[in-house]
């Protein structure tokens, strides 16, 4: 009763049926529940026990199913933002998991807002900030980054953050990507804080190594947060908040 709860993300194992569902006690930050699935989401368990660290999440979390290329070992991952980010990661499809550890010096909003694997096996993952929590003691500017990080091991290590885009006219963050159907292209829908223009969309056809300048999108993709599959038949499905 009185709780706020919201922001829910979710990941379904490979069985097509098991969904694990992550979201904060409160709006954008708190204490991060868990429940489970094993019928596609029709019922739903009671929240589940969570390591102790999951209590001091200070935002969103977001949750991932990765494969380690070399041992081909699937693992699942979960990120918590702000300074610094964190991980948590579990090596038997949710059942059990590891406390947050920090995975760099280094910090972010919506930590990490997407994901994906490239064609090399690696994963990359993308976050944004406003000069408040990229660093320890940050403040906040005018301008929003978004940032870019790399792993080779199926998520366990990522790379130093590097910036693909920097701009204070329209504020983009809260990417969410998507593979073209001939997997040849990268595509990244934004969301416009400043909330003066539509949306965003920029691209990649070398597998994140460089990204197009961004291109406002039509009114019909226009809000907050986008999440893109594809649905069985091949028809792209994406949902978003809309603004």
């Amino acid at each position: 009763p009185k709780q706020y709860l919201g922001h829910p993300t979710t990941v379904l194992l490979d069985d097509g049926k098991t969904t694990i569902a992550v979201y904060p006690k409160g709006h954008g930050r708190g204490a991060i529940v868990m429940k489970r699935s094993d019928d596609g989401g029709l019922t739903w368990s009671e929240r589940l026990p969570t390591p102790a660290s999951w209590a001091t999440s200070k935002e969103v979390p977001t949750i991932y199913k990765v494969v380690d290329p070399k041992s081909g070992k699937k693992r699942l991952i979960m990120f918590s933002g702000l300074y610094p980010i964190r991980m948590a990661r579990s090596d038997d499809e949710g059942r059990t998991w590891s406390e947050l550890e920090p995975i760099g010096e280094y910090g972010g909003v919506v930590a990490n807002a997407c994901l994906m694997q490239l064609r090399n096996g690696d994963y990359v993952s993308m976050f944004h900030d406003d000069g408040r929590f990229f660093k320890e003691g940050g403040e906040r500017t005018n301008t929003f980054t978004l940032y870019q990080i790399f792993s080779k091991d199926g998520g366990l290590t990522w790379s130093t953050p590097e910036a693909i885009w920097a701009g204070s006219d329209v504020h983009l963050c809260e990417p969410g990507m998507i593979r073209s159907p001939d997997g040849k292209q990268l595509a990244i829908l934004l969301r416009e804080n400043n909330r003066t223009r539509n949306s965003y969309v920029m691209f990649s056809d070398d597998e994140a190594k460089t990204w197009s300048p961004p291109r406002e999108l039509p009114a019909a993709l226009t809000g907050d947060r986008h999440t893109a599959v594809y649905a069985p038949d091949g028809r792209l499905f994406i949902s978003f908040r809309d603004t």
